[in-house]
């Protein structure tokens, strides 16, 4: 029987009266803890469980009371300990502070969170309470010169930037995407490092690539097109990872006056990209990039799917010399300057040529996918980038960034909260997310910046 999977649990911590239990309760929207305006009112740890299905979040939320290390409203020894055996159960510790008061104790409490080894294998994520108003967000210098990476400013009691917790929650929440299974025997089995399809158009060559990959005949080959009818999955391991491999049916267009299994194809392919982690987009190097390569990489986008170009039958390309490649690179980018942000190869999947440095390839871009970046370091890369730019995006209003901070990895996802959202032009955002592919070695990843802003 397959084991049944642990709900994670995060526990809210920090000092007395700093608004945990008020945080608590907005996070559950009910009523459960006890909240007053004076210290010490929460003695023993209340847990509740989140279902928030829209986020895809399911946790046990705790609200512990303050573990103030000095004490001095009494607390008794027996609720401390209880407490902090609570907080070493915990997978994320929400740690949080006022923005109105930082005490003495707050940084012995941080210090101990950081030293203390078994606490500081739990990731934390720090929330600066009471930043009521768009203004106070811009206030948070002196938490960032604490050394506290990840910092959101919230209002607990008027429920600004909830939203965004809850998304920073799944973020930092530990993957347990990947962890081992438990088959129906009982016995452990490992899961694939990561997932990689193989997409294009028909008779790009998708099928001979996944059979070179094999070392057998695992789809059918043809010069037919749209040989592939049905995606194709197989395992293989290169370089110790595991990687399930899924070789789609030939996408084509969904206006094309084809028989419906063209249509149930095209699903079909779209459903592989939406599952999948990496993707190889497989282009025939004598047709080259066709306006429905533009649709698949446009598909590739919108599901912020890591991708690299693999140019395929370059091993037909007559007359080659040094300058082919480079030449070939330039009238792709004049087709289509998005390609100048992805991996280009050539290869020949019916030779076998560069395939070795392809899955190389592929195996780096899964593992630069997964980069997350502290705030603490964004908002100085983006405050840096935002004064280099200075009036030269901007009209006469100047766009300001008041705090930026990484929600998913794959699409890279920043919200950035801002003074005004139409202050930010399109150039300047591709300025931002040039600098950010150049800085934190994105290229491949798609980079989605949201925008928010209080004022309409």
């Amino acid at each position: 029987m397959s084991s049944k999977k642990r709900v994670p649990i995060i526990s809210i911590v920090g000092r007395q009266n700093v608004g945990k239990s008020t945080l608590f309760n907005a996070l559950l929207k009910k009523k459960l803890a006890i909240t007053e305006d004076y210290p010490g009112v929460t003695r023993d740890v209340l847990r509740a469980r989140v279902l928030n299905p829209e986020k895809g979040l399911d946790f046990i939320l705790a609200d512990t009371p303050g573990l103030d290390i000095e004490r001095p409203e009494g607390l008794e020894e027996a609720v401390l300990e209880n407490a902090f055996r609570q907080v070493a159960e915990s997978d994320l510790v929400v740690f949080l502070l006022d923005l109105k008061e930082v005490t003495s104790y707050d940084s012995r409490l941080i210090d101990k969170f950081r030293k203390d080894p078994e606490l500081n294998q739990i990731p934390a994520l720090y929330c600066v309470n009471k930043v009521d108003h768009p203004e106070d967000e811009e206030d948070l210098d002196s938490f960032y010169k604490m050394g506290l990476s990840e910092i959101l400013p919230i209002s607990a009691i008027g429920r600004r930037n909830l939203p965004l917790l809850l998304e920073k929650i799944a973020f930092l929440l530990p993957n347990a995407k990947r962890k081992n299974q438990t088959s129906e025997e009982g016995e452990t089995t490992p899961t694939e490092d990561f997932s990689l399809a193989i997409v294009g158009k028909p008779n790009a060559g998708k099928s001979s690539l996944l059979n070179a990959l094999c070392g057998y005949d695992r789809a059918v080959v043809s010069e037919v097109a749209g040989t592939t009818r049905d995606s194709v999955d197989t395992t293989v391991t290169f370089e110790g990872k595991k990687i399930r491999i899924t070789d789609t049916a030939g996408i084509r267009r969904k206006s094309d006056k084809a028989e419906a299994l063209e249509f149930y194809s095209y699903q079909r392919t779209k459903r592989t990209i939406e599952n999948s982690d990496v993707v190889i987009h497989l282009l025939d190097a004598l047709k080259g990039f066709g306006e429905f390569d533009k649709k698949i990489v446009g598909m590739l986008q919108e599901e912020g799917k890591p991708f690299l170009l693999a140019v395929n039958k370059w091993d037909a390309i007559e007359d080659k010399d040094n300058d082919s490649f480079k030449n070939y690179q330039e009238r792709l980018y004049s087709r289509f300057p998005l390609l100048k942000e992805i991996q280009i190869i050539t290869l020949s999947a019916k030779e076998k040529q560069r395939i070795h440095k392809m899955m190389e390839m592929t195996i780096d871009l899964a593992s630069r996918s997964k980069k997350k970046i502290s705030t603490s370091e964004l908002n100085q890369s983006l405050r840096a980038w935002m004064a280099e730019a200075g009036r030269s995006f901007s009209a006469n209003k100047p766009p300001k960034m008041l705090y930026c901070t990484q929600v998913s990895v794959s699409p890279f996802h920043l919200i950035l909260f801002v003074n005004h959202i139409d202050y930010f032009k399109s150039n300047l955002l591709t300025f931002i997310k040039k600098k950010l592919t150049e800085k934190y070695n994105l290229k491949g990843i798609p980079i989605r910046l949201e925008l928010r802003s209080d004022r309409k």
